[in-house]
């Protein structure tokens, strides 16, 4: 329960209590006078208990909260004794009907004791309200806190962008303007329109799919344009709907390591295969195969920072809902990732 909404349910309740001890006062009464003067009665009697929860709650259990623990009881015992008093000062001058037998001298002890017990009852039952609104208010701060840190990780997360990848198309573009050739301005576009994604909605919660799939298509065809022989960098999909959402970055960043660590660049007979697959229930499948370097190693080229930071963006953001599996047979690399899609309502 928020913090906000308990604080209204307990505003409610102490309402109900306090007019649930108006009718008692009020009752008990009834028996020696009429039910104007017995709802007086109630009424007085009703307004001096606060007297002694409410300095009790606001002033007095912050202090017994900082550990100052004598001085909380000796003010708590005066301040309950001084309201049972009362409550007995309300008994002695009121007006009672002429059938009530009460003696004021002879029983003024032991109504204070009385109402010593009832005040200090119901000061108790506040206490444990208090002590359960202090846990409330710490559970909801310790949740905003948590929520706060793992937001600003996830957009670390989503911020991250493989340098050599931007540095090595920007001397791809300046090469081409240098030599005039005029796939220079496409790149640079598809370049501006990933980078634009990136920006702009990567600090977005969920983006539609087919927005992620055309940061994927535009990167996948700058790394073509590197090597205009190269035909093995391919992009399939299906079932891929305007309403499907997913978290933004997670198969732009899985298709970009794969870029990274292929030769497909510089080895005709290299390859990068991606194919992304909405099936019922609106369970997204993306699969990556692409050859790698004969140098490189799949524990080099998949591991470490790369591989643990999308973990982590994965566990963010699906809990246990996602599945990733990844392999490597000879030079080359299998991943396999099953995660859910949301919808765009």
């Amino acid at each position: 329960m928020r913090a906000s909404a308990f604080k209204r349910y307990s505003i409610l309740g102490q309402l109900g209590v306090w007019t649930i001890l108006l009718l008692i006062f009020s009752v008990e009464e009834m028996d020696y006078s009429s039910v104007g003067v017995s709802l007086a009665y109630g009424f007085c009697k009703t307004l001096v208990w606060p007297l002694a929860v409410y300095p009790h709650y606001y002033g007095l259990l912050p202090i017994l909260q900082k550990g100052r623990l004598w001085l909380y009881f000796g003010l708590t015992f005066l301040l309950i004794f001084f309201t049972a008093s009362l409550s007995v000062g309300v008994d002695q001058i009121f007006p009672f009907g002429y059938d009530y037998d009460y003696d004021p001298e002879a029983d003024f002890w032991g109504n204070v004791f009385y109402y010593f017990l009832l005040v200090g009852l119901i000061t108790a039952v506040s206490s444990l309200y208090y002590f359960i609104e202090v846990w409330q208010t710490n559970q909801e701060r310790s949740f905003q806190l948590r929520q706060q840190k793992l937001e600003a990780e996830l957009n670390f997360l989503k911020s991250q962008i493989n340098p050599h990848f931007l540095f090595n198309t920007l001397n791809n573009i300046y090469s081409y303007v240098q030599t005039g050739n005029a796939q220079a301005a496409t790149m640079l576009e598809r370049l501006s329109s990933i980078l634009r994604f990136m920006v702009y909605e990567g600090s977005s919660e969920l983006v539609r799919l087919q927005q992620e799939l055309e940061a994927v298509e535009n990167l996948l065809e700058i790394n073509k344009m590197k090597n205009s022989k190269q035909a093995n960098i391919v992009l399939k999909t299906e079932g891929v709907k305007g309403y499907h959402l997913i978290a933004p970055l997670i198969i732009v960043n899985f298709v970009e390591n794969a870029c990274k660590h292929s030769d497909a660049i510089n080895n005709p007979e290299g390859f990068i295969r991606v194919a992304v697959q909405v099936k019922e229930g609106d369970l997204c499948v993306l699969q990556i195969a692409n050859s790698v370097r004969a140098q490189k190693k799949v524990d080099n080229a998949y591991g470490g920072v790369g591989l643990e930071n999308m973990m982590k963006r994965l566990e963010l953001q699906y809990g246990s809902k996602f599945q990733l599996e990844q392999k490597e047979v000879g030079n080359r690399y299998e991943l396999n990732l099953e995660l859910p899609l949301n919808r765009k309502e």
